[in-house]
């Protein structure tokens, strides 16, 4: 939803709050690239003693700690420093919620947007990440540090099934499968489901290392090569999972995934989307029409697409149900049965 700037007297705070967005955005990645919240959780507590801990200088320490007071990450009594609780839930190495990684995810993407004026100029891409060759290279590096939020949201969505309808899962194929984060969570949760992934042959000990860290690699296979030109098979999977690729792939291609997963699955098989959804009138939420920009200058045809367009497509493709499986933002689950 746009923010409302209700009936107050016009400001120029809201503009001059999203420029300095940027600024906000690359103090948070500092500090986690700096451990501030881990050693703060360690018991130091101030700028000399956090300083010493990141061997980082105490002038920009100093800077960078008030700063994320200021902007809600840290609290400040006197000179000690203490985490806030959204800073202690979930950026702390080691607690289960931790989502630091994305960080690293954030700052492959930051050259990027300085060329956003010029796309949307000329409606083409800066670097196209989603071509085989440079995916080959880029997207190894994104899924590490996308896997805690993309786990996280895969294990509530498997969460919510019926306990009847995950019994019925044996098989399962995980489409540009990446870390795994996806499929990982139903493996976890079923111990009977079976795992196939398709992915360049790059990512493979990528996922093979999620699998053996969470204990189920004996139950995975990996079916390397280009999803666009892989076999999916015909009716062989309980589950098919495409876990944020419609984004990338674009509409023609998005569509063409779509069809190639209604032939992979079993009769009264599921698909399950995760994806970034704007509503269907394309105000809101700002998170997926942001990452839309982002397709633009990452992807030669990419784009974020309604829960209207998911349904048409779907629908075409030849599934007879589609509803949405509840889970915490920015993700959306879209759930689509043969």
């Amino acid at each position: 939803m746009a923010r409302k700037t209700g009936t107050a007297p016009l400001s120029p705070a809201m503009v001059m709050e999203d420029l300095a967005g940027a600024w906000r955005s690359r103090a948070l990645v500092a500090a986690v690239e700096l451990d501030v919240f881990s050693h703060i959780a360690k018991g130091k507590r101030t700028v000399k003693e956090v300083a010493e801990a990141a061997g980082a200088s105490p002038r920009g320490l100093a800077r960078l700690l008030d700063a994320l007071a200021a902007i809600g990450y840290l609290c400040k009594t006197g000179i000690r420093y203490g985490l806030q609780p959204v800073s202690a839930a979930f950026l702390v190495p080691g607690k289960k919620a931790y989502i630091g990684a994305m960080t690293e995810s954030v700052s492959l993407t930051w050259d990027t947007w300085k060329n956003l004026t010029e796309s949307v100029r000329s409606g083409r891409s800066a670097e196209a990440m989603n071509v085989a060759e440079e995916g080959k290279v880029f997207f190894p590096k994104l899924v590490m540090g996308l896997f805690p939020g993309n786990f996280a949201a895969s294990t509530a969505g498997v969460s919510r099934l019926p306990e009847k309808e995950r019994r019925k899962i044996h098989s399962i194929l995980d489409v540009a499968a990446g870390s795994g984060a996806w499929s990982l969570a139903f493996a976890r949760a079923i111990p009977q489901a079976r795992v196939t992934t398709v992915d360049f042959a790059e990512m493979t000990p990528i996922t093979r290392g999620f699998a053996e860290k969470l204990g189920v690699a004996d139950r995975y296979e990996f079916l390397e090569g280009d999803m666009r030109q892989v076999d999916f098979g015909h009716d062989a999977y309980d589950l098919v999972i495409l876990g944020h690729i419609v984004h990338s792939e674009g509409e023609t291609h998005g569509k063409e995934l779509l069809r190639k997963s209604y032939t992979a699955l079993r009769p009264a098989g599921k698909l399950l989307i995760a994806e970034f959804v704007p509503n269907d009138a394309r105000t809101g939420p700002a998170m997926p029409l942001l990452f839309g920009l982002n397709m633009l200058l990452q992807t030669e045809e990419g784009n974020v697409f309604t829960l209207r367009e998911y349904r048409a497509w779907l629908k075409a493709a030849g599934f007879r149900k589609v509803t949405t499986i509840p889970v915490p933002p920015p993700s959306t689950l879209i759930l689509a049965i043969k």
